[in-house]
């Protein structure tokens, strides 16, 4: 089941992380994304187990696999626009129910 364009009003843009090397991070090409941002402040916990605070949540449709450490940017075009790194991923697979399945993106 996909929800309609309702539940995911806004667009982003994301590069997925494709890893490090010696010359720093590697990103995949740019893709769009229907989703929803919320700017609002939350503690998560990093990849490291450290605290740390997500300034933005994006959630998308969970077939958008979207890893740790790639970048998202949001409000594309509006003076709030900006790219930020995935912090923490939480999964929300209903896939034996009515209800959509999603990726909550925890940001920078």
């Amino acid at each position: 089941m996909s929800w309609p364009a309702l539940f995911y009003p806004h667009q982003v843009t994301v590069k997925n992380h494709l890893g490090a090397g010696g010359m720093g991070p590697g990103y995949a090409a740019a893709r769009s994304l229907a989703a929803e941002v919320k700017d609002r402040q939350q503690l998560v916990r990093g990849t490291d187990g450290r605290e740390v605070v997500s300034s933005t949540q994006v959630t998308v449709p969970l077939a958008a696999d979207v890893p740790l450490e790639s970048l998202v940017t949001v409000w594309a075009g509006t003076p709030a626009q900006r790219e930020a790194r995935v912090l923490a991923v939480a999964r929300d697979d209903n896939r034996d129910t009515p209800l959509d399945s999603f990726l909550v993106l925890y940001l920078e």
